[in-house]
């Protein structure tokens, strides 16, 4: 019997849930609603957020079963007003994510490690009133339960 390619969605599903448990605004590939600033832009709250960008995964095994595995990652962008916020909420990201074995239907998963070569945090001036945003990578991987 062959197992089919696992499906990435249930593994971004997991991801967002550990997040969004923090709590933090989180959204898939775009800014989540109701976060950044909550009225004019540089004297209003800066409410923090996360975006994840998922990747379809890559499947992997062995000559009986070469799609038993699913190893996932993913990009984290996260976003604050100033350095401090964003490096903040980066170090809450990680602890939410970094060691845990993530709740995905049908599956086992490992721990969630981070992806070498991890970026610094960095000020984006290209919008009106500059904010900063840190990146956590993440990996992990997945087999059937």
């Amino acid at each position: 019997m062959t197992i089919p390619v696992a499906p990435a969605r249930p593994h971004t599903d997991a991801v967002v849930a550990a997040v969004a448990a923090i709590p933090m605004l989180v959204d898939r590939a775009r800014q989540p609603a109701g976060s950044g600033w909550q009225a004019t832009p540089g004297s209003s709250t800066f409410k923090r957020y996360a975006v994840v960008y998922p990747s379809s995964g890559v499947p992997d095994g062995n000559e009986a079963e070469p799609l038993e595995y699913l190893d996932y990652t993913a990009q984290i962008n996260v976003f604050g007003a100033t350095e401090t916020q964003a490096e903040d909420a980066a170090d809450a990201v990680r602890a939410a994510l970094i060691g845990r074995r993530l709740t995905v239907t049908g599956r086992s998963t490992y721990r969630v490690q981070t992806q070498p070569g991890q970026r610094q945090t960095f000020r984006d001036d290209s919008v009106p009133v500059p904010v900063y945003m840190a990146v956590v990578e993440i990996l992990f991987r997945s087999q059937p339960a």
